[in-house]
């Protein structure tokens, strides 16, 4: 059983300032200032990529694990253990594995490990991401049915060092792809279970377990085989610690002192205490959050445009401290020719209301969202209600739903109004718009646009940059003009660092890499 830490000292809060005892926690033991250590809210019940659920399991597994491809701080797909990955043509690729590239006991990667990898991922009745992100690659959805064997599977080593991989449709997200987590390679003979063994298991990323005997902590050590894959400084990386806290309150609390050196979630409301602090980064993430609205609304155009237009976005910008603006997409303003956002406009948000039937004006819709979100969701959404009763008249009502059945509720049944949080899978255009494809399983709001469908499949097809930035806006546009969403702003993760330790990257789909970690006094 896991047991929730708290922190067992005197706290003094005076001017905003908070001065506390040692620094150590009770809940922890004594820690090292040359020890990099951060926070995650549960324990992860394995390093296994074929089982990731969660963006909180890439803070782990991806600096045990890497692939063909990894992102940089930029959210582009560069080259990791592949030397290159090139199209042959429209559908096939080729990647040169490194031939420098060993596993953490020396072992030489070749191509063949990343075939059994994969092939891993498409077992009949492997629920993970990765089924999703190969659907693409030849015979891969009949060979997780059960219908073909793996031996026909689109992706073969041609050689040691030289790896084939045959699409149904031309991709150009290909590379990004590469670059999940879920891909990954694996040995086939290793043991990614949360287990007292775990050091044992070759890995190939930037660090592997040194301990992972207790509850509440997981060790880790450099690998000293992975500067064989990624180029750059010969210096060991500082040791790492993982420590289980559920609470952000207990993290900050711990952070404060020094247990912790680095915190992955600041709480808004602590935001205006650290501004001025040059331990306070805020990230920019790919994220697609939205309100959108279910397909009881579907005819009722003239209302979701009151409903969008009747919202001070400069109002819940400020409420959120944000960086990006809400009513505006979250993706990067570079994948586009312009950024189509939803504005303030009471006058036209009026006249849009007054043509709505007085029957769905008076009647009062539910607004539903995940209770994952905390308390910061919370608030907005209270703000959303309380924007829509001043400015229209408008009754909602708030609906805060565990978060399983939340998404059950989503894909059985949408209620007329939710506001959804969207992680991506790349950092690109494509990945944030195609949820709202025909068919697509987290196409809550049911779209049925045949004008929308066409410019997906452009933008999905085309590796011209012009040309997609223009199938980009497109697509946008067609959300924000018909009102179908509305979309939250770009995302910024606000973390804590100290300043002993730099060389950390936090990547746009919010993945801590700490290849090029480094300590200084």
């Amino acid at each position: 059983m896991r047991i929730r830490y708290q922190l067992k000292m005197l706290t003094f809060v005076m001017l905003g300032h908070i001065a506390v005892g040692p620094a150590t926690s009770p809940a922890f033991g004594a820690t090292s200032d040359d020890v990099f250590r951060f926070s995650l809210s549960t324990e992860p019940s394995h390093f296994d990529p074929a089982r990731i659920s969660s963006s909180e399991s890439n803070y782990f597994i991806v600096n045990l694990l890497r692939g063909l491809y990894f992102l940089d701080k930029a959210g582009e797909a560069k080259p990791e253990i592949a030397e290159s990955c090139k199209p042959r043509t429209n559908t096939k690729f080729e990647c040169k594995i490194k031939k420098s590239a060993k596993w953490s006991d020396g072992k030489e990667i070749i191509a063949e490990d990343f075939v059994k990898s994969w092939g891993r991922l498409l077992a009949p009745g492997a629920k993970g991401v990765g089924v999703s992100i190969l659907s693409n690659i030849q015979n891969a959805v009949d060979i997780h049915k059960g219908t073909k064997p793996l031996t026909q599977l689109g992706v073969r080593a041609k050689s040691k060092h030289l790896l084939e991989i045959n699409l149904i449709n031309a991709d150009s997200d290909f590379l990004s792809k590469l670059a999940h987590p879920a891909l990954s390679v694996v040995r086939s003979e290793g043991n990614y279970a949360r287990s007292e063994e775990a050091h044992k298991t070759p890995v190939s990323g930037p660090y592997k377990i040194a301990d992972w005997s207790k509850s509440n902590r997981i060790r880790l050590i450099s690998n000293e085989y992975f500067d064989s894959i990624r180029s750059g400084s010969k210096q060991p990386r500082p040791a790492a610690e993982i420590l289980i806290i559920e609470d952000d309150e207990t993290a900050l609390n711990l952070y404060r002192e020094g247990t912790l050196t680095f915190l992955r979630r600041l709480p808004t409301h602590y935001l205006k205490d650290w501004k001025d602090s040059k331990e306070l980064f805020q990230v920019p993430v790919v994220r697609f959050d939205y309100m959108g609205f279910g397909p009881t609304l579907k005819d009722q155009a003239d209302l979701r445009k009151a409903l969008a237009l009747s919202l001070n976005y400069q109002e819940l910008k400020i409420l959120y401290s944000a960086l990006g603006i809400p009513g505006c997409p979250g993706i990067s303003p570079e994948w586009m020719n312009q950024t189509p956002c939803h504005e303030f406009n009471l006058e036209k948000a009026k006249k849009y209301f007054e043509q709505v039937p007085e029957s769905v004006r008076q009647s009062t819709l539910t607004l539903q969202f995940s209770k994952l979100g905390g308390d910061d969701i919370q608030k907005g959404m209270e703000w959303v209600q309380a924007q829509w009763k001043k400015n229209l008249g408008f009754n909602v009502q708030l609906q805060p739903v565990e978060q399983a059945v939340f998404v059950a509720g989503l894909k059985a049944n949408p209620p007329p109004v939710f506001r959804k949080g969207v992680g991506l899978d790349r950092a690109s255009c494509l990945a944030a718009t195609e949820i709202f494809a025909i068919g697509d399983s987290e196409n809550y709001i049911k779209l049925n646009n045949q004008k929308y469908q066409s410019y997906l499949e452009k933008l999905a097809s085309s590796r011209d940059e012009k040309e997609r930035k223009v199938h980009c806006t497109n697509l946008v546009k067609i959300l924000i003009d018909e009102a179908f969403i509305i979309p939250l702003g770009q995302i910024h993760f606000s973390l804590l660092s100290k300043p002993t330790f730099t060389g950390w990257t936090l990547t746009p789909l919010n993945q801590l890499d700490l290849s090029r970690l480094q300590f200084s006094k």
